[in-house]
């Protein structure tokens, strides 16, 4: 017994911890760099945001207008993943269009 309360302490703590974490994000009250603001975070998590919803040409754009800034603005990584991204989409966009691979 003691070890579920012990456990479900832990998952609450954790939990609390990742909301205050996305509510500081969210209104702006995280300590990051200025050139962060020009970063395109829904991008780089790989993850649909709410208020965007983009085709698949337009998240191609998307995606080659981020990675033309370069590292002014993002890491190595952060290009890296941006244009791991790009392939994929290029891909599926080929195989939609050409109807195989």
């Amino acid at each position: 017994m003691k070890r579920l309360v012990r456990t479900f302490a832990v998952v609450t703590t954790v939990s609390l911890m990742s909301v205050i974490s996305v509510l500081a994000a969210d209104t702006g009250m995280g300590m990051s760099p200025d050139n962060s603001s020009n970063k395109d975070q829904c991008l780089l998590v790989a993850q649909t945001c709410k208020d965007s919803v983009d085709s698949l040409q337009q998240r191609i754009d998307r995606l080659h207008r981020e990675i033309s800034k370069g590292n002014s603005v993002y890491t190595n990584e952060e290009l890296r993943s941006l244009e791991s991204q790009l392939k994929d989409a290029i891909s599926t966009m080929e195989v939609l269009t050409r109807g195989g691979a």
